[in-house]
């Protein structure tokens, strides 16, 4: 396949394609956009109107309008789908590697998938259909169903005849070796089954790799994704519940899909789940960033009654001035312990049968940085209120002062650690995306939680 050129190398730009539209000079806009790559042509399109949107999308072959449609955001491809008839959308899904029809058909309006499917052919909507019955975040659904499947006693040169008649959408990378019932006996990259004599077995290649890794249809896109890290996969046979060969997964839909947990991961993180949902409606957008900041607000309530609290000791002023502090610590705290479990979450390095261990060494970790902040803020603390503070203060009441600031932080940041680690744990064991809890919920909880820390160590130590 010939390399594509960028938008640069040819000299096409917004204006030019204006250009051309306007002049009805169609065969010239098409000589201009084929050589250059889908993706250049879909950021060329996006601040295009929908009326040119419209005539681009008919005088381009339905092949190439295809691929420009799939690199496209998905708020400028319901532009485009609103200008489009069925029968062209029909053309351009036809024109689509089967698991990129599935994605592109399943983001249609009900209506839009009922009008569009009469006017699909028979093969296409039969295996559009078949990968539907799939979930979208399951292997069935990410996978192809075009791929080389050859019997184990085959020759070489019967697998090159295969190839070489096929018309797949996407690349042959590797291919993979099935018994007489279709179950999967092993895969070999076609670099390696080029240096093979012709009349060979397949069942006698050396470089067979029997132990080929698989995916059944049903695993989550996750487990798979780590399954690509962890083998440095290119590509990755899916089978059924019988172990019978039925498609593939390629590195660039996993590439996706580690994209989109990346996306959904910062849309909780920072409590505007529109990000993830590529929202852009005002109302829609405040629906749904909303809740986080009424929990944020309930949590404020508390953290001000617990204020007032500590405003009723002895020495309020001075008590009150090192709330900020208690509560940055032990939030920052919180944050560094969830966002390594997260992590280790995502690439499925928890283990529910060493849970204790993992918690004890959180603790540990934020005890012994509270033990140390804590002895640092004490003489920070006792520094400021014999140097800087308009109290008039006795020694003893300085080191009492400090010491109540020393021990709400190391208790305030050991408790966070430990919160920090087991809450995401929780989440994902009830399969609640575990990015929650790096989110405003646990930011306020930490809060919530050092605030009252602080207040008890006053009240007991100083009451």
């Amino acid at each position: 396949m010939s390399e594509k050129l960028t938008i640069d190398n040819v000299g096409v730009s917004e204006d030019k394609v204006k250009e051309l539209i306007a002049l009805g000079n169609f065969d010239a806009l098409r000589d201009h956009l084929v050589d250059v790559d889908p993706a250049d042509v879909a950021d060329l399109f996006k601040d295009l109107s929908s009326k040119e949107l419209e005539t681009l999308f008919h005088i381009l072959s339905p092949e190439f309008a295809s691929e420009v449609i799939l690199e496209m955001a998905p708020e400028d491809v319901e532009d485009v789908v609103d200008t489009l008839t069925p029968v062209r959308l029909a053309e351009m899904i036809e024109e689509m590697a089967p698991d990129d029809a599935v994605d592109f058909y399943s983001d249609l309006e009900q209506d839009e998938q009922n009008s569009v499917l009469l006017h699909i052919g028979d093969e296409d909507r039969l295996k559009l259909k078949q990968l539907l019955e799939y979930k979208e975040d399951s292997a069935g659904g990410l996978m192809t169903s075009e791929l080389c499947a050859v019997l184990a006693t085959s020759s070489v040169e019967h697998c090159f005849n295969l190839i070489a008649q096929a018309d797949f959408s996407d690349p042959i990378y590797t291919v993979f070796v099935v018994d007489n019932d279709r179950r999967l006996v092993g895969s070999i990259s076609v670099s390696y089954l080029i240096a093979e004599a012709r009349s060979t077995l397949m069942k006698d290649l050396n470089r067979l790799d029997v132990n080929t890794i698989f995916s059944n249809a049903d695993e989550d896109q996750e487990s798979i994704a780590r399954k690509f890290r962890k083998y440095d996969l290119y590509v990755m046979p899916v089978v059924d519940n019988d172990l019978c060969l039925i498609g593939r997964i390629t590195a660039d839909d996993v590439m996706d899909v580690m994209h989109e947990e990346a996306e959904e991961d910062i849309a909780h993180m920072a409590g505007a789940p529109d990000i993830e949902h590529h929202i852009e409606s005002p109302v829609s957008i405040v629906g749904l960033r909303l809740p986080w900041l009424m929990i944020t607000m309930c949590a404020g309530m508390f953290i001000s009654v617990i204020v007032d609290g500590i405003i009723g000791l002895k020495g309020a002023g001075s008590l009150a001035a090192f709330v900020p502090l208690i509560n940055a610590m032990g939030g920052n705290t919180g944050m560094q312990a969830s966002a390594v479990t997260i992590r280790s979450i995502a690439l499925g390095q928890i283990r529910f049968d060493r849970l204790f261990t993992v918690f004890m060494r959180e603790f540990m970790v934020g005890a012994i940085m509270g033990g140390v902040c804590g002895v640092l803020a004490a003489i920070m603390v006792a520094l400021n209120l014999h140097f800087f503070s308009s109290a008039e203060m006795t020694t003893m009441e300085i080191a009492k002062f400090s010491g109540v600031v020393s021990v709400s932080m190391w208790s305030a940041m050991a408790f966070a650690a430990f919160a920090g680690t087991i809450l995401p744990i929780i989440l994902h064991r009830f399969k609640i995306d575990p990015a929650v809890a790096s989110g405003p919920f646990v930011t306020t909880g930490n809060d919530l939680s050092a605030s009252l820390i602080y207040f008890v160590m006053c009240y007991l130590l100083l009451g």
